[in-house]
């Protein structure tokens, strides 16, 4: 539901074109196409490399229990680093 409502207010009628990015996109991941120039061991190489140099940041929200999307916002103070974060979360109302 989370990905239905995030399409809706980001990308409306590209979710059929681009279903692989969108998906990538609404889950914190990024989508590395291996057709054209860029090989499966490219994309194998590519993923090895950033694995290596990456780090995980997790958190609970407080104050919150109210249902609906919740828009999530990650910036670093560094320059020259990359956030790559899922863009929110559904929480489902008490009646579902």
């Amino acid at each position: 539901m989370a990905l239905a409502v995030w399409a809706v207010q980001h990308v409306k009628n590209k979710i059929t074109d681009h279903a692989l990015e969108l998906a990538a996109t609404a889950t914190g991941g990024e989508h590395i196409a291996t057709f054209k120039n860029h090989s499966i061991e490219n994309a194998i190489d590519e993923i090895g490399g950033e694995l290596h140099s990456q780090y995980s940041l997790s958190y609970s929200p407080t104050g919150t229990n109210a249902s609906g999307y919740h828009e999530i916002k990650v910036t670093v103070a560094k320059e020259g680093l990359k956030v790559r974060a899922r863009p929110g979360y559904f929480i489902a109302s008490p009646e579902s």
